[in-house]
């Protein structure tokens, strides 16, 4: 016959108390990162001000690409344009020359795609398109540099998917803005309103292989 162990329920005890805890723990510091996070994108949305621009750097950096946020849904400024993300490739022939292609549109099939599947990667690659097209269409040249290193990067991956059997060399990209009809022309389609063009020199083939490239519509 065993003999009873006294100091066992005192470590069932202890052990109870320190799961206990463990627990509360999780819960402080999920709640913790919660409301920093809410707190700094509400600090995000809040007009210009002196405490906002000192800290501008380093709060961007933490919301954009991912959790960039606008009041663009609302009036005064309600959005009035749509921009599309459009690439050609110049790739090697079997005869060893280089080919051009068209453009092709690689933003509007993930749009499409996000539209019918709204919990998905798509989001987060729709997210890195438009940072780079913002970052690429600043005064700042810094930006400028930031935001095409951005978008080849973007293009290249999207070019990989859609032409998988292409010895790719160089990508260019290019952003088309349709700004919609005014007010008073609002019965035209979207399509109607004008349209503005930038673009990228070529630059060099650069695929970027990630979980969410692989969802990507071809």
């Amino acid at each position: 016959m065993e003999e009873n162990n006294p100091a066992r329920p005192a470590e069932v005890i202890k052990s109870v108390i320190a799961k206990r805890w463990a627990l509360r723990l999780w819960i402080v510091l999920l709640a913790g990162i919660f409301v920093l996070h809410f707190s700094l994108t509400a600090f995000y949305l809040t007009p210009d001000n002196t405490l906002k621009v000192r800290w501008w750097e380093p709060l961007n950096r933490y919301m954009d690409p991912l959790f960039t946020q606008n009041w663009k849904l609302f009036a005064p400024n309600p959005v009035s344009q749509h921009k599309d993300l459009w690439v050609k490739i110049r790739y090697v022939q079997p005869d060893g020359n280089l080919r051009e292609t068209g453009w092709k549109n690689i933003t509007r099939p993930i749009f499409r795609e996000k539209q019918t599947a709204r919990i998905s990667s798509e989001g987060r690659v729709i997210r890195y398109f438009h940072a780079g097209m913002r970052s690429f269409e600043e005064k700042d040249p810094l930006q400028q540099k930031k935001g095409k290193w951005m978008l080849i990067r973007a293009a290249s991956t999207a070019v990989a998917t859609r032409f998988p059997d292409k010895e790719i060399r160089k990508v260019k990209a290019r952003i088309v803005t349709n700004t919609f009809p005014r007010f008073k022309e609002r019965r035209q389609p979207d399509d109607r309103g004008p349209l503005q063009f930038r673009e990228t020199e070529w630059r060099d083939y650069a695929p970027v292989k990630s979980p969410a490239e692989k969802e990507w519509p071809r």
